[in-house]
């Protein structure tokens, strides 16, 4: 799998020192998992992740069983807070173009 080199950017900038560890992670779920071969979902699980590659894994695992969760836990504000779901960010589209939006 090649990643778009925004995606690349992003995974050497979040996991730095486990930077080769991360993709490996990426790259052997997505040959596994179908669903995990859009770039919109690969976004928002490193979005989700943060550098953190126990997170990494569990994101996922979510997207694995439904890639709409992890979308909509990327994409949207407010989810827990009472409020009716804000859409903020579309991973569709470039981390920058996405940092862009706000």
């Amino acid at each position: 799998m090649t990643f778009k080199s925004d995606i690349i950017d992003r995974i050497n900038t979040d996991f730095g020192e486990t930077t080769t560890e991360a993709k490996k992670i990426l790259v052997d779920a997505i040959s596994k998992d179908g669903n995990l071969k859009s770039d919109r979902v690969i976004r928002c699980i490193i979005y989700l992740a943060k550098g953190d590659l126990e997170d990494l894994n569990n994101y996922i695992m979510s997207a694995i069983v439904d890639t709409r969760d992890v979308m909509f836990w990327a994409e949207y504000s407010g989810i827990n807070e009472g409020k009716k779901p804000m859409h903020l960010r579309d991973f569709s589209k470039t981390f920058d173009e996405c940092s862009n939006e706000l």
